[in-house]
């Protein structure tokens, strides 16, 4: 019985009315549940007033934008050709895939949430338990004592990421899975990182893309927090106080599996990663001398991602997400101590700081919840005017061009103009429990 998306979602969404944003993430090959669509007259209506928004975005040359109204048409009806051309994917088959994955379906091989990518003709081998080694097969049990240590682990490659594990190939493909779809969620905010105006306006003229990452990001998923500390505590002397980290000159992420492992953390880690790589010429001192604040507070941002099932399980295929809603993350505690306990660091001293600096500072914990609580006003206040200039804040930062004074110039305010309207905004939002620090 076939899914029939519903073309108006507004009363259904928390937090409907307030900041933040409903996004979507495209079913494909790597998140689909096989399920048939089928999809009303007037979600197909729907849709295509979606993509007319795309197109609109890509004229006005706002790449984020345009990618949003894409995602939403494809929500919306999951075969409309144009919305999925625009995202970089192609048909093959009965599935909707990236360029990586086109050229894995097209050379013989399957993908299977339990393995990651594997020989079509070996499933039926790895349905018995058997595993590939060499010219020979063996047992799981035997290929799992084969990649007991990291340094041996499995690799599970997706469009965008490398995951290697010593967990085992099912959980190097659902973290793949979850990088993937974290991904999609933050092109839909920053799509800028990744592509041009350019490059979307000639997928809309029919240009074949290479939409995927030949250098995929790289994230290590340890079997247990021990063996997460005992591995990188020379790297990082303060490992054990983190729940994953993100190493910019390495280019490598690092998680653990586990009831320690906080999906939060993962957001946050692995961002910081989307927008180091897809910066052309990253600086190597990021954020050394100034706007420490809006790396991190950015990254604190995605912390607030949270999953609709419901609302995902009405749709004809993809998956559902809010971001940025008041209650979620950080911003509870943003929003405390700004209106309630009056802490508050003014943009202008905030801005000077460079990572060293704040990361030193005592008052560490609230300055990050402001940095949160900064990204979100940026993000979603003032009906979204200022979230262009933050976009040109962050690259100018990634490529080590940016000064303290950058963001009130990037917005045509005084910092102090910017410090008011922020109280502002922070007053407007719903006085929530105070959940994170």
């Amino acid at each position: 019985m076939g899914v029939t998306a519903a073309p108006c979602w507004g009363e259904e969404a928390p937090g409907a009315g307030r900041p933040g944003s409903l996004l979507f993430v495209p079913s494909d090959v790597y998140n689909s549940t096989g399920a048939t669509p089928k999809v009303s007259a007037s979600a197909k209506a729907a849709a295509e007033g979606a993509f007319a928004k795309a197109r609109a975005a890509v004229e006005a040359g706002d790449v984020s934008a345009a990618i949003q109204q894409a995602c939403q048409a494809v929500a919306l009806d999951p075969d409309h050709a144009d919305a999925r051309r625009l995202l970089g994917y192609q048909r093959v088959g009965n599935q909707w895939a990236g360029k990586y994955a086109q050229h894995m379906l097209a050379t013989g091989h399957v993908w299977s949430r339990d393995h990651g990518w594997i020989k079509a003709e070996y499933a039926d081998k790895y349905e018995q338990g058997l595993r590939p080694w060499g010219k020979k097969w063996i047992t799981a049990a035997e290929d799992a004592e084969r990649h007991r240590s990291i340094e041996h682990g499995w690799t599970v490659r997706t469009d965008h990421f490398q995951v290697i594990t010593n967990v085992d190939r099912a959980a190097a493909a659902d973290l793949a899975i979850r990088l993937e779809s974290l991904y999609q969620i933050w092109r839909q905010l920053f799509g800028e990182f990744s592509l041009t105006a350019e490059e979307l306006q000639a997928r809309l003229d029919g240009k074949e893309t290479d939409g995927f990452l030949r250098r995929p990001m790289k994230v290590v998923y340890h079997r247990t927090r021990d063996e997460y500390n005992d591995a990188l505590v020379r790297r990082q002397p303060q490992i054990g106080m983190t729940l994953g980290i993100y190493f910019d000159r390495e280019r490598e992420s690092h998680f653990f599996a586990g009831e320690d492992q906080d999906p939060g953390t993962i957001a946050h880690e692995a961002v910081h990663q989307f927008f180091y790589e897809s910066s052309s010429k990253p600086t190597r001192n990021l954020a050394a001398t100034a706007n420490a604040w809006a790396v991190e507070g950015v990254a604190c941002y995605f912390e607030t991602l949270q999953e609709l099932k419901q609302l995902a399980s009405k749709l004809a295929g993809g998956q559902a997400f809010t971001i940025g809603n008041p209650d979620a993350g950080r911003i509870p505690a943003a929003r405390h101590r700004r209106v309630t306990d009056n802490y508050y660091v003014p943009l202008a001293e905030l801005a000077a700081l460079g990572i060293t600096e704040l990361q030193g500072r005592p008052d560490i914990a609230p300055l990050y919840s402001q940095s949160a609580g900064l990204a979100s006003f940026l993000i979603d206040g003032e009906q979204g005017a200022y979230r262009r200039p933050f976009r040109e804040l962050l690259r100018l930062i990634y490529a080590g061009r940016d000064e303290a004074g950058s963001l009130p110039e990037l917005c045509g305010q005084s910092a102090g103009d910017l410090d008011h309207q922020y109280q502002q905004f922070m007053e407007s939002l719903p006085v929530t429990a105070v959940l994170a620090p």
